[in-house]
């Protein structure tokens, strides 16, 4: 192991995905520490990191990826700041340094235990930033991939009717859209790339962590009693 990590540091490439290695491997053992110990401190100063990560995906990765070895491709600049404005991992680490440690005398989070405000607003917002992500794209990018603006305009038009109405059965109905969309791409990439073992595991992995998978999946929580009898109903 320890001849591996020395031939990894003595070429320039392997430094950089050791460096990515132990990045990743620290901000996943911090998001663990957050969540287990609930620990507010370490959700906000996990968001710093993340929040550069995300502008190094929107600038950076190019010309990381060229000296890696790979083909650069032409960037648009525009591109990459509404990539950057209109992302949802922004809007979670953004809504990191929000969070408040919930105090046991507060009267109005015992009554409104069954519906989670902050996780509401929160996917809320994502779903809405989400579709202005896909029609900023539409728009900028020189081939329209009609695609985009279908979901463009209903994730939009499912955050904002969501957030004006205070309605949860909009977001769980988006959320469903969602999960589909990500399982339909999923198998058609995985039929595309001829079942290759290690890209299939990648795509797998990226799909199921990924940030929109994660908000889909806690839309169900925000009213989780409301959800348990609709799903009760379903199985009776």
């Amino acid at each position: 192991m320890l001849a591996t990590v020395g031939l990894l540091i003595a070429s320039g490439v392997g430094l950089v995905v050791l460096l990515g290695v132990l990045a990743f491997a620290v901000l996943l053992a911090l998001g663990i520490f957050a969540l287990v110990k609930k620990s507010v401190k370490a959700l906000k100063i996990l968001a710093v990191p993340f929040l550069i990560w995300v502008v190094l995906c929107a600038f950076a990765m190019n010309p990381i990826s060229g000296l890696l070895g790979n083909e650069m491709r032409e960037v648009n600049l525009a591109q990459s700041f509404i990539s950057l404005i209109f992302n949802i991992n922004v809007v979670v680490a953004v809504a990191a340094f929000f969070v408040v440690p919930k105090k046991r005398d507060e009267s109005v989070a015992i009554a409104n235990e069954d519906f989670n405000l902050g996780l509401f607003r929160l996917c809320a917002i994502c779903f809405a930033v989400s579709g202005l992500n896909s029609l900023s794209h539409f728009i900028c990018v020189q081939t329209p991939v009609f695609q985009l603006a279908f979901f463009g305009v209903v994730y939009l038009a499912v955050g904002v009717f969501a957030l004006v109405k205070k309605n949860v059965p909009v977001l769980v109905a988006g959320s469903l859209m969602i999960l589909i969309h990500i399982l339909f791409n999923l198998f058609n990439f995985i039929r595309i790339s001829g079942l290759d073992p290690y890209i299939a595991a990648s795509v797998v992995f990226h799909s199921l962590f990924h940030t929109s998978t994660v908000i889909a999946i806690a839309v169900f929580f925000i009213k989780p009693e409301w959800v348990k009898g609709i799903l009760q109903k379903i199985k009776g």
